[in-house]
């Protein structure tokens, strides 16, 4: 499947053929991965030239949000170089800016709950969507995998996240702090992970 063809699928043809001529315009290349257990998207520079990479993933509201995110670097980075911090206020601001030039709210706008939890997003993104709990939960309800919310799972209990199985020790601000059950190190996971029951 194409760039275009995946975009299409999730944006509608004119919405991903603007997408692809911002990204030409800007020099920055587009691509669709497999998804990774440490990222859902990331932008990087190469010199003069830009590209973004973003996981392949059947829910179209996470995949678009994460693909904005990494406009909003790009745009944030052509402006400013390595001058600002990574999800400083210009950022925020650019991560708005690009959201509103690509109509977004008209796609995120068909779930309620996606919707309150991306207008709160715009005011205060957070440093990747994962982090925001309300946002998270509105995704879940589009994804094809079952799980709990690792913030609503009770200290002590054991999950499995990842193929890896783990005890949860601490709730956190944004993270929780965690026991791997096979080397006993411990670890900080994200809040909104959902992740797997296990006895």
């Amino acid at each position: 499947m194409t760039n275009l063809e995946y975009l299409e699928r999730y944006s509608g043809k004119e919405r991903a053929l603007k997408i692809l001529e911002y990204l030409h315009l800007k020099g920055c290349a587009l691509k669709i991965c497999k998804p990774r257990k440490t990222k859902r998207g990331d932008f990087r520079t190469y010199g003069n030239e830009y590209a973004i990479t973003i996981n392949q993933d059947e829910n179209r509201f996470r995949f678009l949000f994460t693909l904005i995110h990494e406009i909003g670097h790009l745009k944030t980075h052509i402006e400013f170089g390595t001058k600002v911090k990574p999800h400083g206020s210009e950022w925020k601001r650019n991560f708005a800016v690009v959201f509103n030039h690509f109509h977004m709210q008209e796609i995120f706008d068909e779930d309620e709950d996606i919707k309150q939890a991306v207008h709160r997003e715009l005011f205060s993104p957070s440093a990747c969507s994962g982090v925001n709990i309300n946002l998270e939960k509105g995704f879940a309800k589009f994804d094809s995998n079952s799980g709990v919310l690792l913030e609503e799972l009770p200290i002590d209990n054991t999950f499995v996240f990842k193929g890896i199985h783990y005890k949860k020790v601490e709730n956190r601000r944004s993270r929780v702090l965690c026991i791997n059950l096979k080397n006993k190190r411990k670890y900080t996971i994200n809040k909104a992970a959902f992740v797997q029951l296990y006895d």
